[in-house]
């Protein structure tokens, strides 16, 4: 019997690191639009703006990490 879920992950960020020194880091987003029929004008706006803010901080933080990973691989020569 499936329950019906009552929250989604709209965004996510996730680093990982694996056994070999390998570090990814991982971004997923939902498209809200197919849900749009879901929400009031207010709330998808709202959340529209929510995910967009979300995604430009999360690619900063992203290209920070990928700066310093690059800075310390070069001091490393």
């Amino acid at each position: 019997m499936r329950t019906k879920r009552t929250e989604a992950k709209l965004l996510g960020y996730t680093l990982f690191y694996d056994r070999t020194g390998k570090l990814v880091t991982e971004r997923t987003s939902t498209d809200i639009s197919k849900l749009k029929k879901y929400f009031t004008k207010e709330e998808f706006n709202t959340l529209t703006v929510v995910l967009r803010e979300a995604t430009t901080k999360l690619d900063t933080i992203h290209n920070e990490i990928e700066d310093h990973l690059n800075a310390r691989l070069l001091t490393n020569l």
